[in-house]
């Protein structure tokens, strides 16, 4: 089954992610695990995709696959146009450091560092030195102006999350990957977090891709990818929480 996760706005260029008829299969024999089943989906730049599914249903899985984090059994797979396969690991490693974001639910930032070398990272890691500008205007988009010499532990939850999505974007990422980014959170600060991803895409022409079980954050996405026994059974445009709610429902994920 081929998706576009397709939104208002015309979008032109190159997809942000593609992945064409992917299956990804862990171990061997009878006790083989096919996690992905034949998983063809375009995901246009500039847009909020959100993934659901039961647990078991593929969407760590369809995220490492499409982010680079893990290699595919079969059918290709690709970032901003850049294929991952026949690619060794130096080479995705360095594709990841600088053209995809990561968002993790336990935010993942190292405590001994400050705001501002947390943001940084990356680009260090890539080699390039960190343009302070650059991290300043950053962490004046994302609600931190004043907060670059403080330490995590210095912060509330809904700030380290501010953090990692800085981190995220500094490098000018082709697409950022969420993974239950507002998992760890209070609605209200969940709900923060949210409207920020909304506002990277809506104003910052950024892509965003988000695993999520959450009815409501799946609702500030664009579209909504639905998985079951590692394949995308159903897209929904223009989501609302009560929709994803009912179509979950019958995924068999509100037991």
């Amino acid at each position: 089954m081929t998706t576009h996760a397709s939104t208002a706005p015309a979008r032109t260029g190159v997809p942000a992610v593609r992945l064409d008829s992917v299956t990804k299969v862990y171990g061997r024999g009878a006790s083989a695990v096919r996690a992905l089943d034949d998983v063809s989906v375009t995901i246009p730049t500039g847009s909020f995709t959100a993934v659901m599914g039961p647990s078991g249903s593929g969407k760590s899985t369809f995220l490492h696959c499409a982010a680079g984090l893990d290699r595919v059994t079969t059918g290709t797979a690709a970032i901003g146009g850049t294929g991952l396969e026949g690619m060794n690991e130096t080479a995705l490693t360095r594709l990841r450091r600088e053209r995809v974001g990561f968002v993790f639910q336990a935010f993942n930032l190292v405590p001994a560092l400050t705001v501002r070398h947390n943001i940084g990272l990356p680009l260090r890691l890539a080699g390039r030195r960190p343009d302070r500008r650059a991290v300043t205007e950053i962490l004046e988009r994302v609600g931190l102006a004043g907060k670059a010499n403080a330490r995590p532990a210095e912060l509330s939850g809904g700030q380290q999350q501010r953090v990692a999505v800085a981190r995220a974007l500094i490098t000018g990422p082709d697409v950022v990957f969420g993974d239950e980014p507002t998992g760890a959170l209070d609605t209200v600060t969940a709900k923060e977090i949210l409207g920020l991803l909304r506002t990277c895409v809506d104003t910052g022409g950024q892509t965003v891709v988000m695993v999520t079980h959450d009815p409501v954050a799946a609702a500030h996405a664009d579209t909504v990818l639905f998985l079951a026994d590692g394949r995308i059974v159903d897209t929904m445009d223009a989501p609302t929480a009560d929709r994803v709610a009912d179509r979950m429902t019958h995924l068999g994920a509100w037991a």
